[in-house]
């Protein structure tokens, strides 16, 4: 199997594989020159060379051009600081053009030809005229990025209701839909307040365990539903996911009792609807 190396050229951006020189060891922290598809660009190894099978790389290898050098890390920071002023003159245009969109993020390649600026709008701009003024003004190519208001959290960074950093900028890759439908699942209050997050939409972290929520209610009588214990019948009146339980109001006694789902099995009744059957005698609610 062939040995690569992770590298990243942004702390959120891809791990990027590549075939590591073969007189030096690149640990991980070190900072390299590599060749990308904007052109070389500098970025830190995160993964020291390790085997990997063939169908988990890229068709071509490319090598690691070097080591970054004092000079490699210079230029970088001559770059960054050309940045803030790019910046500066991409919010002036916008502003002047009175385009009803935000300059969130703007990058500029290691060689200092190219910038990259990621906006954001409510809905999908054209931004060809802006772009070749902004070309004009800062003399160099220029390239315009619509992102969502999930990756402009991201950018801006913060902590969540939590108490911990936002997932988007210190863990999470990728982003996957969230539904309310998972807050239903759940059993959320259906509050924008509590359910959105810094982006203003549904919380990433509302999907982490909508599967075992509906794995769990799959197993569980509905709400509702009449089901036959040892003791008698009742009728379904709260369903606990955490707890695994249903809570079950008899139908003679009137008293409410708690019926582990580990305990009950469901099955489909003539009705249509599921009855429930349970080995042992049902338990008082906790709590």
């Amino acid at each position: 199997m062939p040995l690569a190396v992770g590298v990243k050229f942004r702390r959120h951006g891809p791990l990027n594989y590549y075939a590591p020189p073969p007189d030096e060891e690149l640990a991980p922290g070190c900072r390299v020159l590599a060749e990308t598809a904007r052109g070389p660009e500098i970025g830190e190894v995160v993964m020291g060379a390790t085997q990997l099978a063939p169908e988990l790389l890229p068709k071509r290898l490319e090598p690691v051009i070097r080591r970054a050098t004092e000079e490699d890390l210079q230029q970088r920071q001559a770059m960054d600081e050309r940045l803030p002023a790019a910046m500066a003159a991409a919010r002036e245009l916008v502003a002047r053009r009175d385009l009803p969109v935000k300059v969130a993020r703007g990058e500029i390649n290691f060689e200092g030809s190219r910038i990259l600026f990621d906006l954001t709008a409510e809905r999908q701009t054209a931004y060809q005229d802006l772009a070749r003024e902004l070309a004009a003004e800062l003399r160099c190519r220029v390239e315009i990025r619509q992102i969502g208001a999930r990756d402009e959290a991201r950018i801006q960074d913060g902590y969540g209701p939590c108490g911990r950093r936002l997932c988007c900028s210190s863990w999470l890759k990728e982003f996957v839909p969230v539904t309310i439908k998972m807050a239903k699942e759940q059993g959320l209050p259906l509050n924008p307040t509590r359910l959105n997050g810094m982006c203003g939409k549904l919380k990433c972290c509302l999907q982490y365990e909508n599967e075992q929520y509906v794995e769990v209610k799959r197993r569980l009588p509905r709400p509702g539903q009449e089901i036959r214990l040892e003791q008698g019948s009742g009728v379904v009146a709260e369903v606990d996911v955490v707890r695994e339980q249903v809570l079950v109001t008899m139908t003679e006694s009137g008293t409410v009792m708690a019926v582990p789902a580990a305990e009950m099995e469901v099955e489909p009744s003539p009705g249509g609807r599921r009855r429930g059957r349970r080995s042992g005698p049902p338990r008082e609610p906790e709590g």
